[in-house]
């Protein structure tokens, strides 16, 4: 069959509720009126960022791609590396990468977890906590297209101010509307994250997204339009507006590190900071990973067993459930922690090791904001998932799908597939 052109979006936080909104925008609202569509996309679990865009292009559950937080577990380090690089599911293959090893041309701008991707023009979504220029610059060189990061860096790299909006996503948008003109990829990916940060700051549906954030999609998207059209590549390309999850709203933000240090199970240095620990309760925002130092330790693991049934009784930490390693494998999610907690409904999870035990949200973190993610996949608002342009059947409108039948949906429009995937392909979608 004939090449195809493809761009998948996938903007950060978007969910189906979005969608009558988005209709209304300048540069959204025509693809959106006409795209066939996935109402209620199933995410995986927990529902976080890095998770979710994992099992997007490998059409794999986190029991298999590996990237089971958006960080790295590091107790006790405030600024933990997140898992920008490919690396935990080398052995999986990738839209991109199958996209480019059958011929096509292909690009991917701050797609989550696609540092080391093998592609023609890769720009990893990766920072330097120090925020300093050259400290991004370096990162960016290592990660992602070293030639193609030089390119861009003298006109493009100004932009940048750390992670903060919207410098972020105009960098991202910068470079790949760059992209589109000067090496006119035959598929590109970009990720995009200003909706979930206002949904972060702001709350689930509050007026400030429509304001703000909405708009500045809306923005960003009419760049790469026209991007296209300069190309003469509009009318040939087939796009995917797509999402990773949804947030849901919290009130309480709550500590389960500091009862493990009145039980002697973590120990303090004087000025407060972690020493020493045996079992360390890890935030995935609405849920929490739980692991012991010694997992061979059964003594330990019984104790800490006891302590989180007791826990969930009392209340106060809002532990909606309680699941052993082995009881999370029915929600494809394994790891080397003991045990994973759900948080009831409006409860999120905090690493803080003092202070108090309950306390509000306070924007500090994505982890600890009036809204947030990490839940079971089935709750809140849910993703949705857009496809219109050619090869693409009109008029198509499916009540739900799991996120992992994107990836093999997305080759078999490109003619290609992706085999061994936990995901299907959306037939009803594609044009015979």
């Amino acid at each position: 069959m004939q090449k195809r052109k493809l761009y998948v979006l996938s903007i950060d936080a978007m969910i189906y509720e979005d969608t009558a909104f988005m209709e209304t925008l300048p540069n959204l609202g025509p693809f959106v009126k006409r795209a066939s569509r996935v109402k209620r996309v199933k995410t995986v679990y927990p529902s976080l960022t890095y998770t979710c865009h994992a099992s997007m292009i490998t059409g794999c559950y986190p029991d298999r791609h590996g990237i089971v937080h958006n960080e790295q577990f590091t107790p006790g380090d405030p600024l933990p590396i997140w898992y920008h690089y490919r690396t935990p599911y080398q052995a999986l293959d990738t839209l991109p990468e199958l996209a480019h090893r059958s011929g096509y041309k292909v690009g991917s701008v701050f797609w989550p977890t696609t540092g080391g991707l093998d592609i023609d023009w890769n720009v990893a979504e990766i920072w330097d906590w120090s925020f300093q220029p050259e400290d991004m610059r370096r990162q960016l060189m290592e990660s992602s297209t070293p030639a193609f990061i030089e390119e861009i860096w003298p006109t493009y790299g100004q932009i940048l101010q750390g992670l903060s909006d919207p410098y972020f996503d105009w960098f991202c948008n910068h470079a790949l509307a760059y992209m589109i003109k000067e090496k006119k990829p035959d598929v590109f990916f970009q990720h995009l994250s200003a909706v979930d940060h206002a949904r972060h700051n702001l709350g689930v549906f509050a007026e400030g997204l429509k304001r703000d954030a909405w708009i500045q999609q809306d923005k960003e998207f009419g760049m790469i339009v026209r991007a296209l059209e300069e190309s003469g590549e509009l009318e040939n390309t087939t796009f995917c507006i797509t999402s990773d999850h949804g947030q849901t709203p919290v009130d309480h933000l709550v500590c389960p590190n500091i009862k493990l240090v009145e039980e002697g199970l973590i120990r303090l240095n004087e000025d407060g900071s972690l020493k020493d620990w045996d079992v360390f309760v890890n935030s995935a925002a609405h849920s929490a990973h739980v692991y012991l130092k010694d997992p061979g330790d059964s003594d330990l693991r019984a104790r800490m067993a006891a302590l989180l049934r007791r826990w969930q009784d009392e209340g106060e930490l809002g532990i909606e459930t309680i699941f052993t390693a082995e009881e999370v494998k029915a929600h494809r999610l394994t790891g080397d922690f003991a045990f994973v907690l759900e948080g009831t409904d409006g409860y999120a999870y905090s690493n803080n090791l003092t202070g108090p035990l309950v306390f509000s949200a306070d924007n500090s973190d994505y982890k600890y904001s009036v809204a947030t993610h990490g839940h079971l996949p089935e709750k809140g608002p849910q993703p949705t998932f857009m496809l219109v342009g050619p090869g693409v059947k009109p008029g198509v409108e499916l009540e739900c799908c799991d996120i992992v039948d994107e990836a093999p949906t997305l080759a078999a429009l490109l003619g290609l597939e992706m085999k061994g995937v936990d995901g299907k392909v959306l037939h009803q979608l594609l044009a015979d």
